[in-house]
């Protein structure tokens, strides 16, 4: 279903997040520019611009200008039936919040100093 220079795990990156999932099914209705998106999501301009950009890299959507805006369109309704049947995003590609990276690596760092403490203990 993704475009073929498309990866699968690319394809799972861009769809595990809720944000672009909004915006592939709002364009699934009609092609819009970027302030109709980004009202309609009720989010401001500069984030919206920021998942559709990466959206049209990937190849899920195309962009056109016409009278000086530049309108959005879905490139392959299949992806719509992905997203409706909602199919599970593996949890690998599901983005982890701050606070857990954020514990991961203090635990690193706790683990570290505590392998140096024992290098140390080991040489008094």
């Amino acid at each position: 279903m993704p475009p073929p220079h498309v990866t699968n795990d690319l394809f799972h990156r861009a769809l595990a997040n809720e944000v672009r999932r909004q915006i592939l099914i709002s364009l699934g209705k009609r092609e819009k520019y970027l302030s109709e998106i980004a009202s309609e999501l009720d989010m401001k301009p500069q984030t919206v611009d920021f998942h559709l950009s990466m959206l049209v890299e990937l190849g899920l959507i195309s962009a056109d200008l016409r009278a000086g805006k530049r309108f959005y369109k879905l490139e392959d309704p299949k992806i719509l039936e992905f997203l409706r049947d909602k199919k599970p995003i593996p949890p690998r590609f599901h983005p982890k919040p701050p606070h857990e990276i954020m514990n991961e690596m203090w635990e690193d760092i706790r683990k570290r100093l505590d392998r140096i403490e024992k290098k140390l203990d080991s040489i008094s």
